[in-house]
């Protein structure tokens, strides 16, 4: 018999709950809040906004960054935004060992980030240039931090397509439920996990999943929503394990950052099972 304990974290919300936490026309749900008091300093430095300015402060100065004909960024703005950058989990000196010349698809965090950008409307381009907006220009001073890391949340979770980075054929899931993971995470998160240690727990389980490979899952739950995480300073991320065994060998751990709770607030009410208390 199966019990409370083992049932998803979120059977422990009001269904009315859980349904506020689905986005019905691709924005953030209203019952998802980023806290109105959240001081510029403690997001400034997250390294998805730290190189969304980087890229719109080169813009700036060059008058545009330089695209290839497919639209991607040129390798000499990916080599100078490489070199500056600093991205949670990354290893830049294997990335160089790799790759003798950088293209943008070899720097996934550039990628991602001159999309995101794009998207949000903060670059613009121009037949082959890409030109800081006048909303880039706006939210790039030091003092729109927290407005830029509203904005960068909302269009990364809720409109970008996160499953396109990582080409795991899952469509979606589980980002077509984000409000209700982190939500689960919220609870969850505190100590130091692996994937899997709550996969089942803090996601909407979809039956088809058990028939792909079992890795599958694990991995879109990792690429889709706990690294995208880190990348806002709500996670942090480590390898499990001694420094002295290699790191293909050790797997990575993540658990929530004391910024979690400060930046999220969720509108939501529990159910209250006989014997439960949360």
């Amino acid at each position: 018999m199966t019990t409370l304990a083992e049932l998803p974290i979120w059977t422990l919300l009001t269904r009315p709950s859980l349904e506020a936490l689905l986005s019905r026309d691709g924005s953030m749900p209203e019952a998802i809040k980023i806290a109105a008091d959240l001081h510029d300093v403690s997001v400034a430095d997250a390294p998805l906004l730290a190189l969304t300015r980087l890229m719109i402060q080169r813009a700036q100065a060059l008058d545009g960054l330089t695209l290839t004909a497919t639209g991607a960024l040129s390798r000499i703005d990916v080599r100078a935004f490489f070199d500056e950058m600093t991205w949670p989990g990354y290893d830049k000196a294997n990335v160089l060992v790799m790759n003798k010349a950088l293209n943008e698809a070899d720097v996934m965090p550039v990628e991602i980030t001159r999309r995101i950008a794009q998207d949000l409307k903060l670059l613009r381009k121009r037949e082959r240039r890409l030109l800081a907006s006048k909303a880039g220009t706006m939210l790039v001073r030091e003092n729109q931090a927290a407005a830029l890391f509203r904005q960068l949340f909302a269009t990364t979770f809720w409109e970008i397509n996160l499953a396109y980075f990582d080409r795991v054929p899952l469509e979606a899931w589980p980002q077509n439920h984000i409000g209700i993971v982190l939500w689960c995470l919220s609870v969850a998160g505190h100590e130091w996990f692996k994937a899997e240690d709550l996969i089942r727990t803090c996601t909407v389980w979809d039956d088809t999943l058990d028939e792909g490979p079992l890795d599958f899952a694990g991995f879109a739950f990792e690429s889709r929503v706990l690294r995208p995480l880190t990348w806002f300073g709500l996670m942090e991320t480590r390898l499990e394990g001694e420094d002295d065994v290699p790191d293909w060998r050790r797997a990575r751990q993540y658990r929530k950052t004391a910024l979690f709770d400060r930046a999220l607030r969720f509108e939501v009410q529990m159910n209250n099972p006989s014997g439960v208390s949360h």
